[in-house]
């Protein structure tokens, strides 16, 4: 991919994130799924933990990066959208090593990254606010001298991990987003938060947009972008359910020893 396609390709990701009209993601694991996902969505983005399942890794920066760098590689080479690459909390704990990661990645023609502060030293656990923050100037200085306007989406995980009260876990997380705006992150992702009415007290309470990650409990897309979300991602889901989906045909054959629904031409 040449740098003009990719700069492109990043102002369009940066265009998708509407008030009104969220970006839905249903997040991709390898090339296959992120050409049948391409037909009908603007826009790829990879989940960790299915990655990391697909290849069979435990999620947490467990997966070699050479692997991952060429999982995007061949993702990018096979979509006609920008791709946005989950990078976890930037395989590693320093902001040098975030930046030399977000480079491969853009490398690697990738124009968005999602980067967490809930691991460290592949410890689930929050990192100071400070530190995240050095680690997405790192990431952002990084894009800028390869001429890229990378969307860096600030993963915060109080809700995840439990940090205190809902109310605790939503002012903290307004706390990080201001700090990880300032270092120059363009969204602000919050896996956990689930309920509407918190949910449209953070939107109120920042100005990045707002990423929301589909679990048990989260209300419905329209919902989500009547309180302003801009941003729902699908993550590990749509892997689970496939992979149901294939154990239970597994099982289908097996017991039935026919397979004749399988023998459809290619869609």
């Amino acid at each position: 991919m040449d740098a003009t396609t990719q700069q492109q390709y990043a102002e369009t990701f940066h265009g998708l994130h509407r008030t009104g009209d969220p970006l839905v993601l249903f997040n991709a694991w390898d090339a296959a799924t992120a050409k049948a996902i391409a037909k009908t969505s603007p826009a790829i983005a990879t989940s960790s933990g299915a990655v990391a399942s697909a290849l069979g890794y435990a999620d947490g920066e467990h997966v070699p990066f050479d692997m991952v760098t060429g999982l995007v590689s061949r993702i990018t080479a096979a979509v006609s959208v920008p791709v946005s690459v989950d990078l976890e909390a930037g395989y590693g704990d320093t902001p040098h090593d975030a930046a030399k990661s977000a480079t491969r990645i853009l490398q690697a023609g990738a124009v968005g990254i999602n980067i967490e502060d809930g691991l460290s030293g592949g410890t689930r656990q929050l990192v100071s606010p400070e530190q995240h923050a050095a680690k997405i100037k790192a990431v952002r200085d990084a894009a800028q001298e390869l001429g890229i306007h990378l969307f860096i989406n600030a993963r915060t995980d109080p809700f995840l991990l439990k940090f205190g009260s809902p109310d605790e876990c939503l002012n903290e997380a307004a706390r990080r987003a201001k700090i990880y705006s300032d270092a120059g992150a363009d969204g602000i992702f919050v896996p956990g938060l689930t309920d509407l009415a918190l949910i449209e007290r953070f939107v109120q309470r920042t100005p990045l947009p707002v990423n929301i990650m589909v679990t048990q409990g989260v209300p419905e897309i329209p919902d989500l972008a009547r309180v302003g979300v801009r941003r729902v991602s699908l993550g590990p889901w749509p892997m689970m359910a496939a992979m149901r989906v294939i154990g239970q045909a597994a099982a289908a054959v097996a017991a039935s020893k026919q397979y004749g629904t399988f023998l459809q031409p290619n869609v």
